[in-house]
């Protein structure tokens, strides 16, 4: 998904995910809605396990709850589509490291070039350090795997925001706190590529202007070449002069320097009007294939890197908020097929049994309730189901109130096991048992008991049990 698709499905999160001392957007129908409208208007295309079509699913979801909540808050606006944040200044970093790079000639001796000139050195050895780093950092994460950032709201985040600086609302501020817990590891690694081109693109722009200022002088002035030393001889600067000039030699065909050259280098010898030519060419031609060039692709990457993130987002879909979407979301194909034995379905019950169904089986999951099965149908149970094709469950519904019998409950459990195909369950329903016997310990001892007798009922017909009895929702 993209950027603006992905900081949708975090904005409805966190309106989904207000505590309960905080004034709540949007109600459970809204909810319920938008998630059956995006079902449908997706309908046949969502499949298990198919993480994209979820997404898509989610994105769908998401338009629809903020555009409920739009209308309750038309400042969720804000938060919707706060506008591109940019940093205009930051391009004064390269221009600035260039200028720089250009002046350093200038503040040496612009007639004399030192074979051993220490802006030379002190940029080569910086940059082969950076580039020892990185390697290190990449083959480190490379072992070590793709590592989770970290959740967490950083205080430069919110200052970073121009959202925040607009948000007066105090409704809305929880919101946007909860958004930037999500929001902030995605906006900081995509700030963080940005910062490293930019700096990998100062490095070489000073670089550049080391080589430009060179140049540029070396029109108007003819350059004097020599060394001097303290600790260094002439045949340590030999290797050292070769070594720096290798690319030169390597590639141009320049020629390599004699330990006689060197030495007469040495000390700045008085009228000596060497040609500085071999050793300008020599040391902007290492500067570009060391610096310049390396440090521009390694912007370019990173540049193509933060832009293709805002467009290939996914979500962290292993996460508590988006496995119950995505239970919701392949749960639509979800039928439980309901068989109340002797247990009337007044309005409190079914509302209780609805909500189970949502919370075990998704939002999306159908549950068609059938007629009550009563004792003197004995013999004559199950003879219609609720469709005409197999449901994904098919349910018998005891009341944990009830004692079991065998001529009865066992009689029905069997016909359940033989005329019912396809998946089945054995539910028991306590809710209201639940509520008179009260939360003392006797009453729930006596809840226990009661709970462990039909456990053992259903289990010596072949069945497990699941139990239904906690207090009714008001």
């Amino acid at each position: 998904m993209n950027e603006r698709q992905y900081r949708d499905v975090l904005l409805a999160k966190a309106i989904e995910t207000a505590p309960a001392d905080e004034p709540a957007l949007l109600d459970t129908a809204q909810r319920q809605a938008a998630t059956e409208q995006a079902l449908f208007e997706q309908r046949g295309t969502v499949k298990a396990g198919q993480e994209r079509q979820l997404e898509r699913l989610a994105v769908r979801r998401a338009e629809h709850l903020l555009a409920h909540a739009t209308r309750q808050n038309p400042k969720i606006a804000l938060l919707r589509d706060p506008g591109e944040h940019r940093v205009p200044w930051l391009w004064i970093i390269p221009l600035l490291a260039l200028i720089l790079g250009f002046a350093s000639e200038k503040i040496t001796e612009p007639h004399r070039l030192n074979l051993l000139t220490a802006p030379l050195l002190a940029i080569l050895a910086w940059n082969l350090a950076m580039y020892a780093v990185m390697l290190a950092r990449a083959l480190v994460a490379l072992r070590q795997g793709r590592r989770v950032l970290a959740r967490d709201t950083a205080p430069w985040t919110q200052w970073w925001s121009r959202t925040s600086a607009r948000l007066k609302d105090e409704s809305l501020r929880g919101i946007y706190q909860r958004f930037l817990q999500d929001w902030a590891p995605y906006q900081q690694a995509r700030q963080t590529r940005r910062l490293q081109a930019m700096l990998h693109l100062s490095a070489a722009a000073l670089a550049l202007g080391v080589v430009l200022g060179l140049i540029v002088t070396g029109l108007f002035t003819e350059y004097r070449i020599g060394w001097e030393s303290t600790w260094l001889g002439a045949p340590q600067v030999h290797l050292l002069t070769n070594l720096l000039s290798w690319p030169a030699q390597a590639l141009l065909g320049q020629p390599s320097w004699s330990l006689e050259q060197i030495e007469l280098l040495q000390s700045w010898p008085a009228g000596q009007q060497q040609n500085g030519r071999q050793w300008i060419i020599a040391y902007s031609l290492l500067l570009v294939l060391v610096v310049v060039l390396p440090r521009l692709l390694l912007a370019l990457w990173h540049s193509v890197r933060a832009a293709s993130s805002a467009h290939m987002l996914h979500l962290p879909l292993d996460t508590a908020y988006f496995q119950a979407l995505a239970r919701d979301f392949t749960s639509d194909a979800t039928v439980i097929a309901l068989y109340p034995f002797s247990l009337q379905m007044t309005t409190q019950r079914q509302a209780e049994l609805q909500r189970y169904v949502r919370t075990q089986f998704g939002a999306a999951a159908h549950l068609h309730i059938a007629p009550t099965l009563e004792y003197a149908d004995a013999g004559s149970y199950f003879r219609q189901t609720v469709e005409a094709r197999v449901p994904s469950l098919s349910v018998l519904l005891f009341n944990l109130a009830a004692t079991p019998e065998e001529e009865a409950h066992g009689a029905v459990l069997r016909q359940f096991e033989a005329r019912v195909p396809g998946a089945r369950a054995v539910w028991i329903y306590g809710q209201e048992l639940a509520q008179r016997l009260g939360p003392d310990a006797g009453a729930q001892q006596r809840l226990a008991e009661r709970r462990h007798l039909w456990q053992l009922f259903v289990q010596a017909h072949g069945q497990h049990a699941v139990f239904i009895d906690h207090p009714p929702t008001p």
